[in-house]
Order: C-alpha cells, then sequence, then structure tokens
C-alpha cells in the first residue's frame, strides 16, 4: 500500500460519517464500477464529469470498530484514471467543510467544486458548475445518487440532470431501510413523498389493483423506479439489474438496491462486469 493510501485510511480528526459495516460492500461497488467507467471512457471523451448528490465528509468510521472507509468523493478521486472534473454537493455544512479540507490535503491537484444545499434545490447553482459540453467539446458524466432517505430525492432531479448532460447514474434506492418499513406512512393519501421520489402518483394505481403480482411494498416501489427511469430513456433489467445490499449479519437482512442506469449497452455492461466482481464474500466487521 503506498504512503498516500495509507494516509487516506487513517483518522485524521476531521468530522467521520457513521455507517454501519454494509456499507463496506456498497463502497466497493461504487468504487470498482467508477474506476472502470472513468478508464474506459478516457480516451472517448474530451472531459469525464462526476458528480455526487449526497457527498458527506469524503470518510466514514465503521460503527463498533475503529475502522476508517473511504466516502465516495475520496473513492472517485483515488481511482487510478480519475475523471476530468469534480462536483461534490452535500446539504451539511459540518460535512461540506470537512470533505472540502480533506480533498485540499490529499488531492490537491484535481479539479473538483462543491456546491452546499439540498441538491433537489441547488439545481442552478449545479449548471453553473457544469461545462459547457458541445460537439467541439464532449462530456460524459457520472452521477452518484446516494440518497439516506426516500424523501432526499425528488425524481425531477434526475430528470433535469438528464436533460442538460449525457449522464449516467449509479443509484441507491433505500427499499427496505426505509421505504418497506415505512409503508404505512408512505401509502398514506395525503403523504406525497413516494410521488416525488417516483415523480408521479401512477404508482398508486398499481399497487391497489387486485391483480398485481405479490411484492413486498419496498420491492414494488424499486420496480416503479425501474420503470419511471425506463420512461427517461434509460435501460435496465428491472429488479435483475438491481444490486441487493444485505446487513450482513446472521439473518442478512436486505437493506437497500443499487444499479447502475444508462442509455447505452455499455454502460449496462459496465455495471454487470461491477456486479461480478465485487460479488464475493465479504469480512463485514
Amino acid at each position: 500500500m503506498s504512503k498516500k493510501a495509507t494516509v487516506l485510511f487513517e483518522n485524521d480528526g476531521l468530522i467521520l460519517s457513521k455507517v454501519g459495516p454494509w456499507a463496506i460492500a456498497k463502497h466497493e461497488k461504487i468504487s470498482y464500477f467508477s474506476s472502470l467507467f472513468a478508464k474506459s471512457m478516457k480516451k472517448k471523451w474530451d472531459c469525464r464529469l462526476y458528480i455526487d448528490l449526497y457527498a458527506g465528509a469524503g470518510k466514514c468510521q465503521v460503527e463498533g470498530t475503529d475502522k476508517i472507509i473511504l466516502g465516495s468523493p475520496l473513492l472517485a478521486l483515488n481511482i487510478d484514471s480519475p475523471f476530468d472534473k469534480y462536483v461534490f454537493c452535500e446539504e451539511d455544512p459540518g460535512l461540506l467543510d470537512a470533505l472540502k479540507t480533506r480533498v485540499r490535503r490529499y488531492f490537491p491537484d484535481k479539479d473538483c467544486t462543491f456546491v452546499e444545499g439540498d441538491a433537489n434545490r441547488s439545481l442552478d447553482q449545479l449548471f453553473k458548475i457544469i461545462p459547457k459540453f458541445s460537439s467541439k467539446f464532449k462530456g460524459l458524466t457520472l452521477c452518484l445518487v446516494d440518497p439516506y432517505r426516500t424523501a432526499d430525492l425528488s425524481f425531477h432531479t434526475l430528470e433535469m440532470i438528464a436533460n442538460t448532460v449525457f449522464t449516467d447514474f449509479l443509484i441507491l434506492i433505500p427499499s427496505f431501510m426505509d421505504i418497506n418499513r415505512n409503508e404505512r406512512y408512505y401509502i398514506s393519501e395525503d403523504n406525497h413523498i413516494v410521488d416525488n421520489f417516483l415523480g408521479s402518483a401512477d404508482w398508486r394505481i398499481a399497487w391497489a389493483d387486485p391483480l398485481r403480482p405479490p411484492r413486498a411494498f419496498g420491492v414494488f416501489i424499486a420496480e416503479q423506479f425501474c420503470k419511471r427511469m425506463e420512461g427517461i430513456g434509460y435501460k435496465n433489467e428491472s429488479l435483475e439489474g438491481l444490486e441487493l445490499i444485505e446487513m450482513g449479519t446472521r439473518q442478512n437482512l436486505p437493506l437497500y438496491y443499487l444499479c447502475a442506469f444508462s442509455k447505452n449497452p455499455l454502460g449496462q455492461r459496465f455495471w454487470k462486469e461491477t456486479k461480478k466482481g465485487t460479488n464475493r464474500q465479504l469480512k463485514l466487521w
């Protein structure tokens, strides 16, 4: 391990986001896919842009241990063939300050820009930062979308980004850790969180259909999300293309789905390779 890599995994005294041990598997998949995406596209585009809508502090501590793992921003910066430009969005000022310090400390040569605020409400600022791509300056974007709760993401945000830049998405769907757990709350007629998450209330009609295939509520919403992404041009394989992340305990309780969405078959090939390359038995502290 290089000196730089060793330092990256040390406790640097700044804020650390607390994560469960299952985050190790998720972060490995994010790193694998980001590296594969950036390296494969290096000579095909003038600018490879990386956007992280929920960036966090850059480092995390696994709960109940002293183990430090890299958050998604430092994972993306630390790949072999880095992106040409990075944009990190974070709502929490304390987490964002820690991230800025870490980026300056460990990756001072990288082109990084930061957006403070709720990503759903900061699109104007985000789009001012994104380069103006054209036929003479071609750009390809990978956008990581890792919300903690369903309420944190508006589907309108994904549509706006997709309509502004040529984008592949890597998205977490909080199917079991949030959606399934709060089924009674979310199906209430006066609750619009899932409507906003899917960008439509049509799911209510499908959910009420007595002939629909039996599904847990969290799985059903994941399917609906795939259909909504397909509706804006993103190929996927429904639930077959999603990667289920489990708690990693003896019960192996499911937590969330992680999936890449692309308009190009190559993007889906990258995701299949990611799943194949990371689906080994991990030691989850």
